[in-house]
């Protein structure tokens, strides 16, 4: 076997591995969690808020030099007001730890199959990334181009695990709450997944009120869409069938690139304030 494709193989095997770590850890998470107490379930939201907060930094800090580098002045006074490292990595650690809290308590609800389509989804992206790098070429800077991909990848990830998560929602719910009006459901037919640590039960206690609303809304839109008793909660439902399952598909996409993410590169000076030195190297 030639050399590079020796090198493209091991990079793959790494990529791979590195990426299933998040799974590995939800799993364990799940397995453990009516056991975990807050300090464990705490130490497993680092974890999983520290990846995340990777990829949403390098995304972060990509489009606002993108943006910036086009319209403002890196020498002027407006540049580092509105390019404010502290203020974006607090925005970023806010919006990590909220995902991470969303993902460790949508994952006590996952089904069997989900776990499946989870591992076949980092499967995808494993492979993926490298051949999107790789088809950009020379249209993207060559120092721009694995964060570009790793982004791409992360809306990729998003829009397949959003769309399987509805559709597994609408055509194979868990439950069957067809007739039932939804104080009925969440009264008496609402089943939440155990956590040993308070916190993370009431979230979980309210992410599955949310989806239990949601199967009942799908279930029963044609029935209670005339009761006005009933209709609000219909759309309640639909909102939280699509807000619940996009924030949860985004969680665990971030969770994965994150792994392999590199703000730091984005937080280096730009090219155009490197190019001067870079020039008189050439020269």
């Amino acid at each position: 076997m030639p050399r590079p494709s020796r090198l493209i193989a091991y990079a793959v095997i790494m990529r791979l591995l590195t990426m299933s770590i998040v799974w590995l850890t939800l799993v364990v998470w799940v397995l453990n969690a009516h056991r975990a107490g807050c300090i464990l379930s705490a130490m497993v939201l680092a974890l999983l808020g520290g990846v995340i907060f990777i990829a949403g930094s390098e995304q972060t800090h990509l489009l606002r030099r993108a943006l910036l580098n086009e319209t403002v002045r890196q020498d002027g006074r407006l540049y580092p007001v509105l390019y404010n490292g502290l203020l974006l990595t607090l925005r970023d650690v806010i919006v990590a730890v909220l995902l991470a809290v969303v993902l460790l308590a949508s994952a006590l609800t996952f089904a069997p199959q989900q776990w499946s389509v989870l591992f076949a989804d980092l499967l995808l992206l494993a492979l993926l990334i490298p051949r999107l790098a790789r088809a950009m070429g020379n249209e993207v800077r060559a120092e721009y181009r694995f964060a570009v991909a790793r982004q791409w990848a992360v809306w990729i990830s998003l829009l397949l695990l959003w769309a399987e998560a509805l559709m597994s929602l609408a055509w194979y719910p868990p439950e069957d709450f067809t007739g039932m009006r939804w104080q009925e459901v969440v009264t008496y037919n609402l089943r939440v997944p155990e956590a040993a640590c308070g916190l993370f039960q009431h979230v979980t206690e309210v992410f599955a009120t949310g989806q239990a609303i949601a199967i009942w809304a799908v279930q029963n839109g044609a029935r209670f869409g005339n009761d006005p008793t009933q209709s609000v909660m219909l759309w309640v439902g639909y909102t939280t069938l699509v807000g619940f399952t996009f924030v949860t598909a985004l969680a665990y996409s971030r969770a994965l690139i994150g792994v392999m993410g590199r703000p730091w590169e984005m937080w280096r000076r730009s090219p155009e304030e490197a190019a001067p030195e870079h020039a008189a190297s050439e020269a």
